[in-house]
Formats: structure tokens, C-alpha cells, sequence
């Protein structure tokens, strides 16, 4: 996978590389989001060992590991010498690291926690031991381990690391770049479908259309992410079934826990527990008002999946797995698919428009915005809410996907919903409308051109 528009991440790689200093950098983050082509990238630059953690035995990870050391390390001899242990052999690496200004990079680390039981102990010491500049990189994709085993307060290695790094999904603008030659609309399609996941988007970019790729990565036993959700979900979890009603409610529109737990067939007293952990994953995401002056605390939480790909899987694969592997895909993305898509992009579209307003925010509305987020009561829903540092002026976005607008009727409604709202009472208000469509109207903002 190429490595794209990562610089930030890349750069902070870098500047550790060259601080002089012992530096045990973590990089976690779901998988398929860079993290191996970010490292190897890195790698490239210098002198490295770059160690993909097998799923094995503890024995046979020891025989890979030697062996790759006497590559990296251009020691023919070190082949013939024998490590009884990982101990003996990670001192070993240690040390010849510290000498040559080697780095040493072990990807999929939770994998080598699975087959070495008490390896992160086994790093501690050494670490801890450790007099000289050296540079050291642990990578996972097992969230669960990287959180409580490596960077958990009762972890061997808590305290220890130097950076740390979450990779997450692009934006859309972002991973556009895999898009390039592409309409406005399509890009946006194909980020609604294939969401912020560069390994999806750049497999997706390599087909005429969007029908094309929908059709050979998803819609498809065979294809290559067919079964994506299933691994990412029965690789962490004990109780994947669980799970994944709970994704298929969130994505038939379920938000609140009470219907979430009524519609997978759960009990109500144990939804949050999911919720939580699906957080922890970055699989599903909990929202409040930008209004509430304790999000934590506010009983006006939402929950959404947090992937566009695993919220068009769970919408529209999950369910008609059988229509699929029956030969009738075709049928199922003309007559279900297709002509819900307007519908489907309508959520897509206002995260959109939010990672807009928050990189253009100054061009846009003339000011620095400080909050950005949702409104919404029992009354009223509003798609983007934006603060200024001081509190002194918000302004109102519309986002609207529809091809046929009007814009006077959207910013007549606007002004009545936000009117309603008392916390922004005496506060400068502003209001606008986004959409793909192109208007004369001062308050009106076209996306995409």
C-alpha cells in the first residue's frame, strides 16, 4: 500500500529518530489504516529491523526473530550462534541496536504477547536497563491488547513509552487522493462506501465505477472484504453474534441504548457494556450535543458507527449474505442499494461538511472556529453547530444532499430551530446552508467545486 498524505505521523517518527535519546514509540489503530506502510516507509530510511510477529509458537516466533536479525544486522556468523531464549536473544538485539543505530520495529506486537507469554515483561527489563540511545517501535492492530497490555496502567511497559501514536481513519478529503480522476459525486460515493480506510480505498480506486467496485470487493463471496467485518469483530471479541446485531441495529438506524438492546434482542442492562467496548474498538462512536456542558454525564448521548464501510456493510451485506452467495448481487445493489443511496449519503455527507468547516472553517465564516458538532432536542435537529473560542458567535449549517434545494425555505427553518435553542440566546448567530448543488445565495456554500 502507497503511503498517503500520513506526513504528520511520518514527521513525528522522524524528529523521535533524531532526539539522541532512548525512544519506545507505540503506533496502534484498527487494521488496515497504514500503520505497517507508515513504518516500513520509515524503515526505508535507515538502518532497521523491521519484525512482523508471527502467530505461532514460541520456538518458531525465536527462529524467525534470529533469523531476520542476522539479516538486518549483516552478521553471518550470528546464524550459527544459539539463544536458548527470547531473553537472551532480545539483549542481544538491544545491544547490537544501541551499537549500529539500528532501529527496531516489531509489528503486530500483540501477536508475539500470544505466542511469548511475559514478553513485555522481558522488554521492560531490558528497557529499563537500557544506558544507550536506542529506538524501538511496538505496533498492533488488537486494540484491546494495545490498550490494557501495552499501554494499560498494570502493563510490564506502562510508563515507558516515549510517543504514542493512534492511527485513524482519513477524512474525506484525505483520501480523496486515491480518487483523484474522479467526479465530486463519485469520491463522495465511493468515501461513503468504502469509508476512511486507505487499503479499502486504494483497492476501490482501482475500478471503473463504483458499481464496479461495490460489486467485486463486497458483493461477492470471493472478494476481499467480503468478510472484513467478521475478522475485524471475531479477532477481539469473545461474543462476536453479540456484536454484530449490535452493528447491524446501529446501522438500520438505532441510536439510543433502549432501542438498540430491543432491536438485537439483548437485555437493556447490558447494552452499555457493548457500547463501550465497540467504542474502545472504534467501531461505534457516542455523540451528544455540542451544548452539553458534560458529555459524559448527558442522557441525550447517541450512538453511531463510527466506519462508513462497516455501516454500509452492516446495512445492506450483513443482512442479505444469502441473496449474495445465491448469485443475485446484481439484483440486490439495482433494486436495495442503488436507490437508497441518497438516503444513505445523507449522515456521510454532514461528516463532510463538518471535516470542511473544521479545515476551512476562517475561509468560510469569517472566524476561527473553536466547537463543532450536533444539535438536537425533542424538538429540534440541527446537522452543524459552530462556536468560536469565546462563546460570542455561532453559526447554523444545513447540509443537504439532495440535487434540488431551496435555499431561502432551508435558512427560514434554520432561523426558527435555532431560535429555539436557549443556550444560544443573546449569542451572534449565523446561518448557512452546504450542498453539491450551486446557488447565488450569500449564505449558501457549494461543497466539492
Amino acid at each position: 500500500m502507497k503511503l498517503v498524505n500520513r506526513e504528520m505521523e511520518a514527521a513525528r517518527l522522524e524528529r523521535t529518530a533524531s532526539s539522541g535519546t532512548k525512544e519506545l514509540v507505540v503506533l496502534f489503530g484498527r487494521r488496515r489504516l497504514g500503520k505497517t506502510t507508515l513504518l516500513r516507509n520509515f524503515a526505508r530510511k535507515r538502518p532497521s529491523l523491521f519484525f512482523s510477529c508471527p502467530i505461532g509458537t514460541a520456538s518458531d516466533a525465536l527462529r524467525i526473530f534470529h533469523s531476520q536479525m542476522a539479516d538486518a544486522f549483516d552478521q553471518p556468523l550470528l546464524r550459527q550462534t544459539q539463544f536458548s531464549n527470547w531473553h537472551e536473544c532480545l539483549s542481544f538485539a538491544f545491544e547490537e541496536s544501541a551499537k549500529s543505530g539500528s532501529a527496531l520495529i516489531f509489528d503486530e506486537f500483540p501477536y508475539l504477547m500470544r505466542s511469548v507469554p511475559g514478553i513485555d515483561s522481558i522488554f521492560q527489563h531490558l528497557w529499563d536497563n537500557q544506558t544507550k540511545p536506542i529506538w524501538i517501535a511496538l505496533c498492533g492492530s488488537l486494540l484491546s491488547v494495545m490498550q490494557d497490555r501495552v499501554l494499560g496502567a498494570r502493563a510490564p511497559l506502562y510508563g515507558r513509552r516515549t510517543e504514542q501514536m493512534q492511527l485513524k481513519p482519513m477524512t474525506f478529503g484525505d483520501v480523496s487522493q486515491f480518487y483523484k480522476k474522479r467526479s465530486f459525486q463519485d469520491k463522495a460515493n465511493l468515501y461513503a462506501f468504502f469509508g476512511g480506510v486507505p487499503a479499502y480505498a486504494e483497492r476501490a480506486a482501482k475500478f471503473a465505477d463504483l458499481h464496479a467496485a461495490v460489486q467485486n470487493l463486497v458483493l461477492n463471496e470471493d472478494g476481499v472484504l467480503y468478510q472484513e467485518p467478521e475478522f475485524l469483530v471475531r479477532e477481539e471479541l469473545r461474543e462476536p453474534g453479540t456484536y454484530f446485531s449490535i452493528l447491524h441495529s446501529l446501522a438500520s438506524g438505532c441510536t439510543r441504548p433502549n432501542q438498540i438492546a430491543q432491536d438485537a434482542g439483548i437485555p437493556h442492562s447490558g447494552v452499555n457494556k457493548y457500547l463501550d467496548v465497540l467504542r474502545r474498538m472504534q467501531l461505534a462512536e457516542r455523540i451528544v450535543p455540542l451544548t452539553e456542558k458534560k458529555p459524559e454525564r448527558s442522557t441525550k448521548a447517541l450512538y453511531v458507527i463510527a466506519d462508513h464501510f462497516l455501516r454500509f456493510w452492516f446495512r445492506y451485506v450483513y443482512p442479505n449474505r444469502s441473496v449474495i452467495e445465491s448469485g443475485s448481487a446484481n439484483l440486490l445493489f439495482s433494486k436495495k442499494i442503488l436507490p437508497d443511496l441518497d438516503t444513505f449519503m445523507g449522515p456521510v455527507f454532514e461528516e463532510m461538511c463538518r471535516q470542511e468547516i473544521r479545515n476551512k472553517g476562517v475561509d468560510l465564516v469569517g472566524w476561527q472556529p473553536f466547537k463543532i458538532g450536533r444539535y438536537w432536542d425533542s424538538r429540534v435537529e440541527i446537522d452543524v453547530v459552530v462556536e468560536d473560542e469565546p462563546g460570542q458567535r455561532v453559526a447554523f449549517f444545513e447540509c443537504k444532499w439532495s440535487r434540488k434545494i431551496h435555499v431561502e425555505r432551508i435558512l427560514y427553518n434554520l432561523r426558527k430551530k435555532a431560535d429555539s435553542i436557549a443556550q444560544y440566546a443573546g449569542v451572534q448567530k449565523e446561518y448557512y446552508v452546504m450542498s453539491r448543488t450551486a446557488s447565488k445565495h450569500p449564505s449558501h456554500i457549494r461543497f466539492g467545486r
